[in-house]
């Protein structure tokens, strides 16, 4: 695993090593930790089939203000490296490789705002650029292909098909819009919707193209020796069929 830029770092002491057990709902984890089997909390709600497999070494992070559950699964052993599947930690991560200018087609760009509300969806970022300003909706990519692509979605996803038609809608009424992939997995060679998974969604992203929506990928992964994301590829090859 190649990596390129330090994007991401995180607090070592707050890091630990685990071993998944199972899937326990869309939100919790079963996990060992230093021999004790402990409930961790998940925030993506993708189906993660094959990256939430027993017995593959994954790392928690313990939660500044934990409620019912003390850590946070954040990244998991996948494809040569780690797949980076917390979905905060992957925005963030985009924002700070855009304020560090290292994303090449947003040299132009910063980030004005986050979650801004626009024709009635919220999206991930608002955008300030030289020409003007526009939103950015992110999306976790976290399932490769047999032939090496990140994919998204793993599942059907109702509330990605609302806010590519409304990236779409934005955008032929004259507005600047971004669909991000996030391959938040190592040695992704580029990104490709999922037709499997959600036929329509895949429809709709290549509309997006034609419509004039900017579709990026991204590639990240996290390096367990040092405590940090990096960003491997910042313009992966989108591929659509």
């Amino acid at each position: 695993m190649s990596y390129e830029a330090d994007i991401l770092s995180l607090p070592e002491n707050r890091v630990t090593q685990c071993t998944i057990l199972n899937r326990v709902n869309r939100f919790v984890v079963a996990v060992m930790i230093n021999g004790e089997v402990l409930r961790v909390h998940i925030n993506n709600t993708g189906r993660l089939a094959d990256v939430i497999v027993k017995g593959k070494t994954g790392y928690c992070i313990r939660l500044e203000r934990p409620r019912k559950l003390l850590y946070r699964l954040f990244a998991v052993e996948y494809s040569g490296g780690y797949a980076v599947i917390d979905t905060q930690l992957q925005e963030k991560a985009f924002m700070n490789a855009v304020e560090m200018d290292l994303v090449p087609w947003l040299k132009n760009c910063s980030i004005a705002g986050r979650n801004p509300r626009i024709l009635g969806e919220v999206f991930d970022f608002a955008l300030k650029c030289s020409t003007g300003q526009g939103i950015v909706e992110t999306k976790s990519a976290v399932l490769m292909s047999p032939e090496g692509y990140a994919m998204y979605p793993d599942c059907p996803t109702e509330r990605g098909r609302r806010h590519i038609r409304k990236l779409i809608e934005y955008t032929v009424a004259g507005g600047l819009a971004l669909l991000v992939f996030i391959a938040a997995l190592p040695n992704a060679k580029g990104f490709k919707p999922n037709a499997e998974a959600d036929p329509e969604l895949a429809k709709l992203v290549k509309r997006a193209v034609i419509a004039g929506v900017n579709v990026k990928s991204i590639g990240l992964a996290y390096n367990p020796e040092d405590f940090t994301v990096y960003m491997y590829n910042p313009d992966l090859p989108v591929l659509i069929e």
